[in-house]
């Protein structure tokens, strides 16, 4: 298993942290996950799949997905106006 960023939430709890992969399955380990449990939980978050164990809520950061607001910038042609081509 590779390391990898994830962004993590308390169950309760508003505030998510950003963490990784190595951090949280030691943390899974000592309540009480076992290796093949940590195996489905590891492909689950690499699968862009929302995982929520052990009172933890945890998501894969994928940074190569940047989403400036919400809607990417579109290039439009000089000549080009509202309305008129």
């Amino acid at each position: 298993m590779k390391n990898m960023t994830l962004r993590a939430n308390i169950e309760g709890k508003e505030d998510k942290v950003t963490t990784d992969w190595y951090a949280i399955m030691a943390t899974l380990k000592d309540r009480g996950v076992d290796y093949g449990s940590l195996q489905r939980i590891y492909a689950e978050l690499n699968a862009g799949l929302l995982v929520t164990t052990r009172s933890l809520t945890l998501a894969k950061v994928n940074v190569e997905m940047v989403l400036a607001g919400v809607i990417r910038e579109m290039n439009m042609p000089a000549s080009y106006s509202m309305g008129r081509r």
